[in-house]
């Protein structure tokens, strides 16, 4: 195994930016464990990335369940003995516009779980090797969300996105004297399936295009390539940030 080997657990990485950010980082050189609830779509990421010349596995799990990420991280470690970097990027969401007063308490602990409960599970079974390592990198998913408020996705979504931005800092803090580097990325609004699907009965991505200064919605590889900045060593002397990838939907 050479000195430049390193490996990435991408959380979410069976579907869209993350999927992008998993294949992304093989043609950079990493080997990835693609971590999903999707056990199908883990695969065809892992498959892809084999195509290319990669070396991956799927790790099919929830999150949410300690259990079953410790199992993951496990695997992962007893193939590859290491892990360099954890891209947080799996979450779910409710149903759009839904109005706090009507949410119910069910949605709201989903929500939480499948964002920032997960995140901090996925963190606490990856820091002791990279503690013992003494190096290591972590990004987090949060949002737009996290850093106002979210126009499409309610309460639940924007106190759990809120929530990864203090879980980030808290670890960048507790974790710097041990090399472990530890950042959040805000992504706005993504062209894809998901906001089409949310807006489709409001304008659709055109009317909210509009309201974003540089006048159209993220690509995937516009989030992926801060993650690709974040996870390099031009980020050597950040952690605890907050990199805004927005069009300026929000401006911090």
């Amino acid at each position: 195994m050479s000195a430049d080997f390193k490996v990435a657990v991408v959380s979410g990485g069976g579907r869209g930016i993350a999927k992008n950010v998993a294949l992304a980082l093989v043609r950079s050189g990493y080997a990835i464990a693609v971590l999903d609830i999707d056990e199908q779509g883990a695969l065809a990421t892992v498959e892809e990335a084999i195509s290319i010349g990669g070396q991956a596995m799927a790790c099919h799990a929830d999150i949410s369940n300690e259990a079953e990420v410790e199992l993951a991280f496990k695997a992962v470690q007893d193939r590859w003995d290491r892990i360099d970097l954890l891209v947080n990027a799996a979450g779910s969401h409710g149903l759009g516009f839904r109005k706090t007063h009507e949410t119910p308490l069910e949605e709201w602990q989903h929500v939480l779980a499948s964002n920032l409960t997960g995140y901090f599970l996925c963190a606490k079974h990856c820091l002791p090797g990279m503690m013992l390592r003494k190096s290591g990198r972590i990004i987090n998913f949060s949002s737009n969300a996290g850093r106002s408020v979210s126009p499409l996705l309610g309460a639940s979504y924007t106190a759990a996105k809120a929530g990864v931005i203090g879980l980030t800092r808290h670890l960048a803090n507790e974790y710097a004297s041990h090399g472990i580097l530890v950042n959040t990325i805000a992504p706005g609004p993504v062209d894809g399936e998901r906001v089409d699907k949310l807006l489709q009965e409001r304008g659709g991505s055109r009317e909210l295009a509009r309201s974003i200064p540089l006048g159209r919605l993220a690509t995937e590889d516009d989030v992926t390539d801060v993650v690709l900045f974040l996870a390099s060593d031009a980020s050597r002397f950040m952690t605890g940030a907050i990199l805004d990838v927005n069009g300026g939907y929000v401006l911090a």
